[in-house]
């Protein structure tokens, strides 16, 4: 049966192979702060990119519903000024595009 060995005996053992754990120990103590500085970096940037690509979906759809709103608007209001112009202003055998063109002549 194996006897277990602690960590002072097995480093001692290292040490007495020309093995300097301490010396390795401290240098993975220096490079710990990094590597967890890298760690919560990436980390971050992963929210970072997840809260920005929430925030454009929104905004895509939060203008995309105005533009809808807006050509609604538009489109509905050209209609009312083509009924318009064709019922109070067309002559005969004028189109309401043409009506549309000498009146704005007439205005400038």
């Amino acid at each position: 049966m194996m006897k277990e060995k602690d960590a002072s005996q097995i480093m001692d053992e290292l040490e007495k192979n020309g093995v300097d754990m301490k010396e390795e120990i401290k240098e993975a103590a220096k490079e710990a702060p990094e590597m967890i500085k890298d760690t919560v970096v990436d980390s971050y940037k992963k929210i970072e990119d997840a809260v920005v690509g929430g925030y454009k979906k929104m905004e895509d759809a939060v203008v995309g519903g105005y533009k809808k709103i807006e050509e609604g608007a538009v489109e509905g209001f050209q209609k009312i000024t083509d009924k318009a112009v064709e019922k109070l202003f067309k002559k005969d055998g004028e189109t309401v595009e043409e009506a549309k063109e000498r009146l704005s002549a007439k205005i400038k």
